[in-house]
């Protein structure tokens, strides 16, 4: 009898060889894989859908940290940043505190007033050659220390319903955030593929002395690269607003660590030089998804953060080049 063997087409064997190649993607099919078979609700079209919406200020808040973690730079004023461009939103819309009416246009300020700290962060680290982890956490207690002013440390509750569109829309059956992440992911993947800039971006990861010496001018690249987070975080602040329904300078808290979390598990280098943009939004849903699957499970959320926290310190030293270990530039 004629034996018969399964032959995989080219095309099969270039998803499963592109699969193997990317260990997060492989993690994040497996996680849903393993979720689906251990509660039937999370596979259901109202879940998927509360997994978009869940992630898609995750996915903004990584994109802009992917751009600087590739570089060899951290970023720790997001909590900062997000909640003052939280704050500013509410009181630029309808509110009980005031009399502004900007509505949408309070969105694009925001970004403005996030860029502008990122563009700080970004001059001061380049100009004075301080380490980024010092110069955004300083700008970080900066930024916390303006909004607790401005708010006295009170919520800004906001009345502006169609604001509150911005997050809690939909365009069909799609979250209105999480078309706006995914158009802002196509821009920031622009930039990064097709620009020089972009490429410059993991050269100054691999290694900033060559890229000096090639004549690159590394002080703008690193500024241009905190003021695109910056714009970045302004936009999830005002997004924050319209989802919370008022401002608040605590709301972000635990965005740092989640950023930073995604693209470490999307397999972004903490060191610089390796990782894509992509890959920056597969660690927001593998994050979102392994929360979402625990919560479902019916996990303590103190257990949670452990949990989260055992799999990120697993992740890096699986990951980390220990050749590059240094302090962030």
């Amino acid at each position: 009898m004629e034996s018969k063997t399964a032959v995989l087409s080219d095309s099969e064997k270039t998803w499963l060889s592109g699969i193997g190649a990317n260990p997060s993607l492989l993690a994040l099919i497996i996680l849903v894989i393993f979720f689906s078979l251990l509660n039937p609700r999370f596979f259901t079209l109202s879940n998927l859908f509360n997994i978009l919406d869940l992630a898609s200020l995750l996915v903004i808040t990584s994109l802009s940290l992917a751009f600087i973690l590739m570089m060899g730079s951290i970023d720790l004023s997001v909590e900062g940043v997000v909640g003052l461009c939280s704050v500013v939103a509410s009181l630029l819309v309808k509110n009980f505190s005031n009399s502004n009416d900007f509505g949408f246009l309070a969105l694009i300020i925001c970004g403005l007033v996030g860029g502008g700290f990122g563009f700080l962060n970004g001059f001061i680290l380049s100009r004075f050659k301080i380490p980024s982890f010092m110069v955004t956490l300083g700008i970080g207690y900066i930024t916390t220390g303006l909004g607790v002013l401005i708010t006295r440390g009170n919520p800004v509750v906001i009345t502006d319903w169609n604001f509150r569109l911005l997050s809690l829309g939909k365009v069909g059956f799609l979250p209105f955030p999480f078309i706006l992440a995914l158009g802002l992911f196509f821009v920031i993947w622009f930039i990064s593929e097709r620009t020089a800039f972009g490429r410059y971006v993991l050269a100054l990861g691999g290694d900033e002395t060559i890229v000096q010496d090639l004549g690159v001018p590394t002080s703008k690249i690193k500024t241009k690269a905190f003021l695109i987070g910056g714009i970045l975080y302004g936009i999830v602040g005002a997004l924050l607003t319209a989802r919370l329904g008022s401002g608040d300078i605590t709301a972000p808290l635990g965005f740092t660590f989640d950023s930073i979390c995604a693209c470490v598990l999307g397999g972004i280098a903490i060191t610089g030089g390796v990782g894509n943009i992509p890959r920056a939004i597969i660690g927001a849903f593998i994050l979102t998804i392994l929360r979402n699957g625990m919560v479902l499970m019916g996990i303590s959320p103190y257990v949670q953060e452990g949990i989260i926290g055992v799999v990120l310190i697993a992740t890096v030293a699986l990951t980390i080049d220990r050749e590059k270990i240094k302090i962030m530039k």
